[in-house]
């Protein structure tokens, strides 16, 4: 007897299960893609409802939300906005996905009595918002514009040697955007009526103030030059490149980026360059004993070398040691402003001479003295060279003597009220000896030479 109750039993079971799975996937046959029974969307009915449809219902449904008016506050500006125009919007997609996903996840089990309580209790799935930060921030923008004002660098000039005020520096009023809004996004989020935005004062990066304080050259040099023209003409291009930048603390001074390119392009004319050891017309000539000078005031004004190179043999205008290469996109001279304060930048060129004026904070009692040490001389190679060259005329011939080389160190003394305050290497430069070259020409005829 128990054992056919039994049987009767599993018998009974089994046609439920089969029922309700049957039930189940002609209700999931029947609604695909569509809304179960019993799911309303913030009270309203979508049973049966297509994507499409729930898409737009969801859109009417949101209007009234999207219509609310939030008082908007920046200071003394103001300014009501719909919350829809500050950058609230439904989620749209999210919240099709929700009502859709309403008694269709879990096991058989779980589905069919979720949809049997769906027939006696309604679920209501509330619309979801998102807040669009773009919008946000162009509507803070947009309120508080009014009021703000961008802070302005003093502007300034050198005049009769002195660092000169042209234009006094200007506090600003800004936006703090970061924070105003996400104050908006929450007054969105949680329907707040009113937002108060957060507006500050900001100094400008370089005030008269910190002008003031740079009245005096922190450090300059100058350097001679013979009259040739092209090469004087380049050096005062370079110059006015230079002329008037201001550093910042830290900021890193590449002389390659601040000049450019020295092609004919920009000006530049062909005038004595040093290469492989030997003067040869070049673009650009002359421009390297602006960034000798520039180095030099840079030594004694304390900031930082982190790039320089010798030229391959001494140069007239300086002693061994002190002297900067640049070759466009090859060799720079960079140097980093380590002072801590800002740092400006004066160049003056004449006919005869360049002059590169550093002005920043001075240190009272503070002295820089660069000395030169550890000189090597090197002998030149005892050999001779031959060596044809088009640039002399065929069947002429030139001698250049035997040049030595040199080694030498450059030192860095800092001084406060005459005690040493720090010693450091700041370079070490090798000019490389020559040996004796004889130069056959084999260039054109020399006119000259064959005129009768």
């Amino acid at each position: 007897m128990s054992r056919r109750l039994i049987v009767l039993g599993t018998g009974l079971l089994v046609a439920i299960a089969a029922g309700t799975a049957a039930w189940v996937a002609l209700a999931d046959l029947y609604y695909s893609g569509r809304p179960l029974p019993g799911v309303t969307i913030a009270g309203h009915p979508v049973r049966g409802m297509s994507p499409e449809d729930l898409a737009a219902r969801v859109q009417a449904l949101a209007r009234p939300a999207l219509m609310r008016q939030v008082r908007v506050r920046a200071a003394t500006a103001e300014a009501t906005l719909a919350a829809g125009a500050l950058g609230l919007g439904p989620a749209v997609d999210q919240t099709v996905a929700t009502v859709l996903a309403v008694g269709r996840t879990g096991t058989l089990l779980q589905r069919w009595l979720r949809r049997l309580a769906l027939l006696r209790q309604p679920v209501d799935v509330p619309i979801t918002y998102r807040v669009d930060l773009d919008a946000v921030r162009a509507s803070a923008a947009g309120v508080a514009a009014p009021l703000l004002i961008e802070p302005r660098d003093a502007v300034v000039a050198v005049l009769a040697g002195r660092l000169t005020v042209l234009h006094p520096s200007q506090d600003g009023v800004v936006l703090d955007e970061p924070a105003s809004v996400a104050r908006v996004a929450v007054a969105l989020e949680q329907h707040l009526p009113v937002v108060e935005m957060i507006v500050t004062l900001r100094r400008p990066a370089f005030t008269t103030e910190m002008a003031d304080l740079m009245a005096e050259p922190l450090a300059q040099s100058t350097t001679r030059f013979s009259n040739n023209p092209d090469r004087v003409h380049n050096i005062h291009l370079a110059s006015a490149a230079l002329r008037g930048l201001l550093l910042p603390p830290e900021a890193v001074l590449s002389f390659n980026q601040a000049v450019g390119p020295r092609d004919p392009a920009r000006g530049y004319r062909k005038a004595p360059v040093l290469v492989s050891n030997e003067l040869v017309p070049g673009d650009g000539g002359g421009v390297c004993q602006v960034s000798s000078t520039l180095y030099n005031a840079a030594l004694l004004a304390g900031m930082e070398v982190q790039s320089r190179t010798n030229h391959s043999r001494p140069v007239p205008y300086l002693p061994p040691g002190r002297d900067a290469a640049v070759v466009h996109g090859l060799i720079d001279l960079r140097l980093r402003n380590s002072s801590g304060h800002h740092m400006f930048v004066w160049t003056e060129a004449t006919a005869r001479r360049v002059t590169v004026a550093l002005y920043g904070a001075r240190q009272p009692g503070r002295s820089v003295e660069i000395v030169v040490t550890d000189r090597t001389v090197i002998p030149p190679p005892p050999h001779t060279v031959t060596r044809h060259d088009p640039a002399i005329p065929a069947g002429q011939t030139r001698i250049e003597k035997a040049r030595s080389g040199l080694r030498a160190r450059t030192l860095r003394i800092v001084r406060q009220d005459g005690a040493v305050l720090q010693q450091e290497v700041v370079s070490t430069s090798y000019y490389q000896p020559t040996p004796r070259t004889v130069k056959i020409g084999t260039g054109g005829v020399n006119k000259r030479a064959s005129a009768p």
